[in-house]
């Protein structure tokens, strides 16, 4: 969906920065995925200032049910004419909506919540020192942050403001080696 506003400036330096223009766009998105049971889970915006680009993430929160292409069109019409009667974007935009897919962010508690057991790459930064990525089984997830066991067994505690990016990491099931024909 493309379209064209003439609102507020927005985060290129005319006025509004990107977080202002990022939670006007959730407020009109979350609801709108709502309705159909699902949820934003995450947000991107980039793009150059004449020629934006807004993708948005769903999911269902639940393995019960996944997001299908009906549901990311239904959205994506619903959005792209929320974002026009409301001005949020000045200029040209792309708006792609989409499945999160199998390696989904984790923005949220809720979302480590949903995973523990499972496997994550977490890249996260304790203030101070240098950044780090951990791939491993996430232990658990508690209010102020999540424990990680690597493939060595090494646990790391990470406190979610340290967090910079977290996917969780599907597991594909690994089919059995074909015999080598003699």
């Amino acid at each position: 969906v493309c379209g064209k506003a003439d609102p507020p400036p927005d985060a290129e330096g005319m006025g509004i920065d990107a977080a202002s223009t990022r939670d006007r766009i959730l407020a009109i998105a979350e609801p709108i995925a709502a309705e159909r049971s699902l949820e934003v889970l995450d947000l991107e915006l980039g793009g150059t200032p004449s020629n934006r680009l807004v993708r948005v993430y769903l999911d269902t929160g639940t393995d019960e049910r996944r997001v299908g292409v009906e549901d990311c069109q239904a959205v994506s019409q619903r959005l792209g004419d929320g974002l026009e009667a409301y001005e949020v974007l000045r200029g040209r935009y792309m708006l792609e909506v989409s499945s999160a897919g199998v390696n989904r962010p984790l923005k949220k508690p809720e979302h480590y919540h949903r995973v523990v057991g499972g496997k994550v790459r977490v890249r996260w930064q304790p203030a101070g020192e240098e950044a780090r990525t951990v791939l491993g089984r996430l232990l658990e997830a508690g209010a102020d942050g999540i424990r990680v066991q690597d493939d060595a067994g090494v646990e790391v505690a990470i406190a979610y403001p340290d967090v910079q990016k977290a996917n969780f990491e599907f597991e594909f099931e690994k089919k059995p080696a074909r015999p080598k024909r003699r």
